[in-house]
């Protein structure tokens, strides 16, 4: 029996949602020793990353023909709600030292611009003239994944 493109099409989305999210359930446990402001941004650095590499994927899905505007703009809905949980973890951290404290604004200013970059993404999907494009949320998604990288670097490649 064969399935309609669409419910096909959903179920491979909820697939690849339920796959990010065991990742980001394996990658959330925290390490022996260090700072835990470093291993809390480190945490939400990592399940961001993972929300934006969902994010674009489902763009090119989208741009591909693969994905329905309505499935894609629940993706990324859900990416947009894990990159503010991040935020928020982030953001209620009490650090110590000035060190801690630079590592929080750096995080935070990372993250900020990463929703921004979401919502230009989202707003592309709902968009009905073209403004903006698919591909200007694909262009701010991957200066959101690099600058999440720039920072994992920063702080230690954790």
């Amino acid at each position: 029996m064969l399935k309609c493109p669409v419910t096909a099409r959903l179920a491979a989305l909820a697939f690849l949602v339920s796959a990010v999210l065991t990742v980001l359930t394996g990658c959330s446990g925290g390490s022996s020793g260090g700072s835990g402001v470093n291993e809390s941004v480190s945490t939400a650095v990592q399940n961001s990353s993972s929300a934006i590499a969902t994010s674009r994927l489902v763009l090119q899905q989208i741009s591909d023909g693969r994905l329905t505007r309505a499935a894609s703009s629940t993706a990324l809905d859900d990416a947009l709600k894990e990159l503010q949980t991040s935020r928020d973890t982030v953001a209620k951290l009490a650090p110590g030292t000035g060190q801690d404290r630079d590592t929080v604004a750096a995080a935070l200013e990372v993250l900020d611009g990463c929703a921004a970059a979401l919502s230009t993404a989202r707003n592309a999907v709902a968009s009905s003239d073209g403004t903006p494009a698919i591909a200007d949320g694909s262009r701010e998604l991957a200066a959101a994944a690099d600058r999440l990288a720039q920072l994992s670097a920063k702080e230690g490649g954790k």
